[in-house]
């Protein structure tokens, strides 16, 4: 037994093993010790962790949500639970989304136990979940079928309490803000 929620689809036969590849609903994922990922957001290079974060962000919403199916055809809010608690099975720390605007194409995540951010505990001096940003950022993209990106405010890694991810349209943020200019490539 997994958990509740991938033990569902080892019940319904969802979840497969073959050619030395696990596979989730045809989606392809692997079991990877957390310090190889970690090892990604500890780089202290701003330039390469805003195209880390880009390059997420673009493959999610184009090929994880978009193209895989994982969004079952389920309306925008249902498909942001179901994505939540996908990602929370899989290990990705207790995501939920504690303020949640269709309307304004805004939301406030909330992530307990991040295992990146345990790792890195109190190492960098900035947030540095840039990978989970870019899962974030392209889940709401293609929930609210606009591109919005997304910012880590509170940060595990810096001793805070939970990790805090505020996603809106870009223009949205202030960019006199030293974490946005810190997390965000400016589009012109």
């Amino acid at each position: 037994m997994l958990n509740n929620f991938l033990d569902r689809f080892i019940f319904t036969n969802a979840l497969h093993y073959r050619q030395n590849q696990f596979f989730l609903m045809n989606v392809p994922f692997l079991i990877c010790p957390v310090d190889v990922l970690s090892g990604l957001l500890s780089t202290g290079n701003m330039d390469f962790e805003k195209q880390l974060y880009t390059s997420v962000r673009k493959n999610v919403k184009e090929n994880l949500v978009s193209q895989s199916g994982l969004g079952f055809g389920l309306e925008s809010a249902q498909m942001v639970d179901f994505l939540n608690k996908f990602f929370t099975a899989s290990g990705w720390g207790m995501l939920q989304s504690i303020d949640l605007d269709f309307k304004t194409k805004k939301a406030i995540v909330k992530v307990a136990n991040s295992p990146f951010a345990s790792r890195l505990h109190k190492k960098p001096s900035m947030p540095a979940d840039h990978l989970l940003r870019g899962v974030i950022a392209g889940i709401f993209s293609s929930a609210f079928a606009s591109d919005v990106d997304c910012v880590e405010t509170h940060c595990t890694a810096l001793g805070e309490a939970d990790c805090e991810f505020i996603v809106k349209a870009q223009r949205l943020f202030d960019f006199s803000d030293k974490r946005v200019r810190q997390q965000l490539q400016l589009e012109i």
